[in-house]
């Protein structure tokens, strides 16, 4: 490997250690070999680090936090130490396919215009036994965004209008689909290191606002593994994480003198609250809905948080059928 290689690829982790062979591996099997792989080890206290120490390749360079910081301070430090003139990302559950690496690298090279690119994937949920395409899984996002397909099956996403798109849905759905040009973070910031989960929302609305290019292609280059359990309890946890993120789009669009982003950010407040109405109703979570009800009529009264309080309040008897009318109101 040279001292500057192509490609720092960062790969943050938490007692990932059963998985994490397979990342690895999707990365070292790459037809690409100019990269550098940057193992961040945000304080597993599994056998993370005898699993990396297994790999004898020189492309590998490890680090290790003592106690764990979150994942946008692992992949802040990532930025940090990375050495080559493109940033490529995966996730310890995700597997890159083959020819990931070289084909976007030379969408990359081929483009010069474009900052940030990424890909199509497909999302494969163990617990459900289900496989589903990445980007339909946002369509009202990508159907607000305009595009210009250029040769390579590749698309450039217009600047106008991709703030308030990512604010309906963050359809660049997870960071192994991702490499942009180190450069465009020393325009915009790299990764908030206080954020953990919306940390690549929050850069994505930071680039938007910036003017950076983004483009994607619809080739299916990663597989996203993911063990999910309980989906309430997951969208109560991410509920004030992505509150926060959305004060700091707030923070940035007023830098950028983009007040007219500020209805549109209060609209994903609003949606924000609601969905969490929803959780707590499914969870039967009485006096959490309640609270979360309150909070989102400070953005608008919403026929659907209301009818999911409805639901909350009709108790845990009605479960079955709360259920029922929630799906229907998704």
């Amino acid at each position: 490997m040279t001292s500057n290689p192509v490609v720092s690829v960062i790969l943050p982790t938490y007692n990932r250690a059963i998985c994490l062979p397979k990342a690895i591996n999707s990365v070292l099997e790459q037809d690409f070999a100019d990269f550098e792989l940057i193992v961040i080890d945000d304080g597993s206290t599994d056998d993370t680090h005898q699993v990396v120490a297994q790999f004898n390749d020189a492309r590998i360079r490890y680090y290790r936090f003592d106690q764990n910081q979150g994942i946008g301070y692992g992949r802040s430090v990532g930025v940090e130490q990375a050495r080559g003139k493109f940033l490529a990302f995966i996730d310890s559950d995700d597997i890159w396919l083959p020819g990931k690496l070289s084909w976007m690298i030379d969408l990359l090279e081929r483009y010069p215009q474009i900052d940030i690119l990424f890909s199509d994937f497909v999302n494969i949920n163990h617990l459900l036994n289900t496989r589903q395409d990445g980007f339909s899984q946002h369509p009202k996002g990508f159907d607000m965004v305009k595009t210009e397909p250029i040769p390579g099956d590749v698309f450039l996403i217009e600047k106008v209008g991709l703030p308030e798109a990512l604010l309906v849905s963050n359809f660049i759905g997870t960071m192994s689909i991702v490499v942009l040009r180190i450069k465009a973070l020393e325009i915009v910031g790299s990764f908030n290191p206080s954020l953990s989960g919306p940390e690549d929302f929050e850069l994505w609305w930071r680039a938007a606002i910036g003017g950076l290019q983004f483009a994607y292609t619809r080739r299916v280059l990663v597989e996203r593994h993911k063990d999910e359990g309980s989906v309430t309890a997951q969208a109560r946890s991410f509920a004030p994480r992505f509150l926060q993120a959305l004060e700091l789009c707030e923070s940035t669009a007023r830098q950028f003198h983009r007040e007219y982003l500020i209805l549109p950010l209060d609209r994903a407040r609003g949606r924000v609250w609601c969905n969490l109405v929803r959780a707590c109703a499914l969870d039967g979570k009485r006096l959490d809905a309640m609270i979360a009800f309150r909070h989102s009529l400070r953005y608008g009264f919403s026929f659907k948080a209301m009818a999911y309080l409805i639901v909350a309040l009709a108790g845990t008897s009605s479960i079955d059928l709360a259920k029922r009318i929630i799906n229907l109101l998704k």
